[in-house]
Order: C-alpha cells, then sequence, then structure tokens
C-alpha cells in the first residue's frame, strides 16, 4: 500500500514546491497587495475611493444619512454604490481669508466633519493612512479622509497648517477660484505666473508631513513647478483631459506624462463642463468663477465689523429659487457617461492604467453625467469600463486602488 501511494505524493509535493517558488518570484513584484487588487468578484461591488467630495459641508442643513440629505450625496446612497473611502473636503471661500476669517472657517469645516461621522459609527469612519483605510475597508465602512479646497484656509501660516496635521488633515489642493500667494489660478493667459518662494515652503512643508498635494484648479506653470519641486506624488483629483476638451482645469498630454512620471493619479471627475465641449460652451465658456460671496469683486469687507457674518449670510441666501431653476436647466444638458470613459480612456492609452482615477465633487457642482448623477452610481462606470474590454484588475485601480496606492506612499514617506 504504501508503495502505491509514494509516486503520486512525491508528485503532489513537488507540485506544491514548485509552485511556492514560482510565486515566491512573482509577488515581491507586484505594486499592490494582492488582496487590495482582487477584491472584487464576478458578483460583488469594486470599492470606490472619490478623489474629492463635499459630503459633510457645514454649509449643509441636516445629516448625511438622511434620505433626504442631497441628490448627489447620501449614506444609504454612498453605501449602495460601494464608496470605501474619499477625501471629505472643507471649502474656504477667498472673503475668508482676505478679512482673516479662515481659519476659524476651515475649524467650524473640520468640527461639522466629525460631527457628521460620529452619528454613524457602524458606517463610516476617519482614516489618517492608508492602513486605516484597510481597516475601515475590513468592517465594510467608508473611510473619511479629512481635506481641504485652498490652501488659503491655513492664512499663509506654516504652524496652522502642522496644527490642521493634528486634526487630521492628510490632503489638500493649493489655489481655488482666484491667484493667491503660492501660485496661479487655471484661469490665466499662458501658463501663468508659477509657484511662489512661499509656495515651495509649503510644498516641502505637506511633503514632511504627509499631506497630499492636489493641483486641481491650479495653472499649468504651477504644476510643473509643484511636480518638481516635490519629492513625493502628487494628484489632481477633479481634472479631465485638455485634448477631449480644452477648458480651464483640464490637463495637457505632457502636464499628465510628467504626472505619471511623478507615480502621481489624475482623477478624471463627474463635472460636465469638464468632459464635454457642449456643455463646457453653453454653461461656462471659460468664465473665471472668482469668490463665491464677491465674485470679482473687492474681497475686503469695509462694513461694520460686528455685522461681517450677517453680511455673509445675506449674501448666501440670495438668489435660492434662481439657483433652482439653474440645476434644472442645467441637468437637462448633461453629457452622457461615455464622454467620462473616453477621458478615462485617453489617460490609459497615454500613461496606463496606474494613474487614473474617479472623483464625484459631490456638493461642489449641482449636476453631474448620466448614469452617475448621485452616490449610489458609482458602479456604473466599472460596468462601462469591463464593456469596453477593461481588466478586472484594471477597473480595480480606476476605481480606487491607484489613489489608494498614493495616498499610501505620501503619508507613509512623511518625516513628521
Amino acid at each position: 500500500m504504501k508503495a502505491r501511494f509514494a509516486v503520486p505524493l512525491a508528485l503532489v509535493l513537488g507540485l506544491c514546491l514548485a509552485l511556492y517558488f514560482e510565486l515566491g518570484s512573482v509577488l515581491p513584484s507586484l505594486s499592490i497587495p494582492l488582496e487590495t487588487v482582487y477584491a472584487q468578484d464576478s458578483t460583488s461591488k469594486f470599492w470606490v475611493f472619490d478623489g474629492h467630495m463635499h459630503p459633510t459641508s457645514s454649509r449643509q442643513s441636516g445629516n448625511m444619512g438622511d434620505a433626504d440629505y442631497s441628490f448627489q450625496f447620501t449614506l444609504p446612497k454612498a453605501i449602495e454604490g460601494g464608496l470605501g473611502a474619499g477625501f471629505f473636503n472643507s471649502g474656504v471661500d477667498e472673503f475668508y481669508e482676505a478679512n482673516h476669517l479662515a481659519v476659524k472657517e476651515i475649524l467650524r469645516g473640520f468640527d461639522s466633519f466629525y460631527r457628521q461621522i460620529a452619528l454613524y459609527p457602524d458606517q463610516v469612519g476617519v482614516a489618517t493612512d492608508a492602513q486605516q483605510v484597510r481597516a475601515l475597508r475590513r468592517q465594510g465602512k467608508i473611510a473619511g479622509i479629512l481635506s481641504i479646497e485652498g490652501a488659503i484656509a491655513i492664512e499663509s501660516d506654516l504652524g496652522v497648517l502642522r496644527m490642521l496635521h493634528r486634526l487630521g488633515l492628510r490632503e489638500m489642493n493649493l489655489v481655488h477660484n482666484l491667484k493667491n500667494n503660492i501660485g496661479d489660478v487655471m484661469y490665466t493667459d499662458g501658463k501663468g505666473s508659477g509657484l511662489t518662494a512661499y509656495g515651495r515652503e509649503l510644498v516641502a512643508e505637506m511633503n514632511r508631513l504627509g499631506i497630499l498635494i492636489d493641483l486641481s484648479h491650479t495653472a499649468e506653470q504651477t504644476i510643473f513647478d509643484v511636480m518638481a519641486a516635490s519629492t513625493q506624488p502628487v494628484a489632481t483629483t477633479h481634472s479631465g483631459v485638455r485634448a477631449l476638451v480644452d477648458r480651464p482645469g483640464n490637463w495637457s498630454d505632457e502636464m499628465i506624462q510628467t504626472l505619471a512620471r511623478k507615480n502621481g493619479v489624475i482623477c478624471v471627475a463627474f463635472l460636465p463642463q469638464q468632459v464635454s465641449r457642449e456643455y463646457d460652451a453653453k454653461w461656462h465658456g471659460g468664465r473665471q468663477r472668482g469668490s463665491g460671496i464677491m465674485g470679482l469683486e473687492p474681497l475686503v469687507y469695509r462694513g461694520d465689523p460686528t455685522k461681517i457674518y450677517d453680511f455673509i449670510a445675506e449674501k448666501r441666501a440670495g438668489g435660492g429659487s434662481g439657483r433652482a431653476e439653474m440645476t434644472r436647466r442645467r441637468r437637462q444638458d448633461i453629457p452622457p457617461l461615455s464622454n467620462l470613459i473616453d477621458h478615462i480612456d485617453y489617460i490609459v492609452r497615454l500613461v496606463g492604467a496606474d494613474h487614473v482615477g474617479i472623483s464625484s465633487d459631490w456638493g461642489g457642482y449641482p449636476v453631474n453625467i448620466q448614469g452617475i448623477e448621485n452616490a449610489g452610481e458609482y458602479q456604473n462606470i466599472a460596468q462601462a469600463l469591463l464593456g469596453r474590454g477593461y481588466s478586472r484588475e484594471d477597473v480595480a485601480k480606476i476605481m480606487g486602488e491607484n489613489l489608494l496606492r498614493v495616498f499610501d506612499e505620501v503619508v507613509s514617506t512623511a518625516r513628521n
């Protein structure tokens, strides 16, 4: 009997040893752990890392778990759509910085972030590094990562940046709607003025602390200067391809290729003006947005200092019915999902599938794209990519793994 089983047993042992050494030669070369790439099977949802969103905005009424919280985002919709992580942005209007209220305003945004997440401990948690994102993922929870749209929030004080980092800040873009003392905004003739001396100090400190630099809204020369100065990968969390839609904020081939060489990611946003020439021409036409409170008017408040918040409330309250009608009209013109996929396709052909992500800008712009109008529809992007012949591994990268890789590298190489 022993002789009968000796040969089969030897064959089995030999096969196991061969498989062990084969896998041993392959696994170290993988840049992403197998558990993260192949977390999806044929019947499950793809894990989503949204590069830019505003689900805990302090200006939003109600709570994000409420069914009527927002047309674009509610917590139940996000769970249905497979959201696993997101950069939860607090934004600061340029008016606050001009009147030395920006730090207070960003702290109000951070307070709203923590209060909202505390309401739903079984569904969402705070993450400050990739290990915490993965831990929340294993628990089936969404990871909220504290972010800032507009570095004017720190009022040119690196001490404020360091304290905000202690509060959990892990991603920040440098400019928003207007040029500042860091660099130039996307609405500029030519390439813009580039990164300032203070901007270089800020980039170095963000690298040291492990805060991901976001180059959305940034003018071209400033983008190139930041990519040259940064010792870590950078991202643009809500942009598109200039070759497909030539508008401010979309990136040229050279910019995308330079980003890829930095091991960074460009997140294609669900913003109709970035993926559709027709929509952009009709509703934007390259016009600069300016301050949400003051437009392009002078930003310094000259009235009674004790009444400044009354002034802000009055400015914010105006035109409610007009905005609702404008949103209704814009929704009639939103482009199809295929436009968004075209931008992803272009980037993949240009630099490969390792440098593309997605973002929604929920709460930042009133309308999105057909098939991805709310957080319950993330998986429509994955299905559209599969329909174009993408492998499940590449779809997993685009839906979230690429952005997680960059986030991990930036935080893990910090020297704080």
